[in-house]
């Protein structure tokens, strides 16, 4: 229930962004990407869990868990599988960091020295901080895996189709996640 109240609000952040892209001009795309898949993997569960919680009356017409399934069946393949549209954010974060002079998230706290001396990391502002500190761990994990495997001799397909290719969607997810608890 709450991944859904979340999702619901970025989606409704993202829409406000796509009408008036001040100050997110090169991350608009990114945006609506991950909006799409993170809300279309979330339908799935969500109606995927809700039948098999109603047992047989799950298959009821007037459930209309078909509906949703078939909903959340088409968010997850139409206009391009959610997974390639993970590579497109990355590709995206890689362009807008080393060319337009966008800046990775930096947490507020000190990740090593002070968050881990927490006895509770539940409040949003430190969960927030975890993820911004998660996302830039995994991309500058990505961007020096990469580098390194050009520099002996793998083309980029190679590279990010057979070599990175978790750490590009554990990259694209995070990236959505740390908006979402923006």
């Amino acid at each position: 229930m709450a991944r859904t109240f979340a999702l619901n609000v970025l989606y409704n952040w993202a829409r406000d962004i796509f009408k008036t892209p001040a100050g997110f001009e090169n991350e608009v795309l990114s945006i609506c990407c991950i909006v799409k898949t993170m809300t279309g993997w979330n339908c799935e569960r969500a109606a995927s869990v809700g039948r098999e919680r109603c047992g047989g009356m799950g298959f009821l017409a007037n459930a209309r868990f078909a509906d949703y399934l078939a909903t959340a069946h088409a968010a997850l393949t139409a206009e391009g599988d959610n997974r390639v549209l993970m590579t497109k954010i990355m590709k995206d974060m890689i362009t807008n960091v080393t060319k337009n002079g966008m800046k990775l998230p930096q947490p507020k706290l000190n990740i090593k020295t002070q968050i881990s001396t927490f006895n509770d990391v539940s409040q949003l502002e430190t969960l927030a901080d975890l993820m911004r500190f998660r996302q830039t761990s995994l991309y500058l994990k990505l961007t020096r895996r990469m580098a390194e495997l050009g520099k002996i001799g793998k083309t980029q397909y190679q590279i990010m189709m057979r070599e990175v290719s978790d750490t590009i969607q554990d990259l694209a997810m995070a990236y959505g996640e740390r908006l979402a608890i923006e």
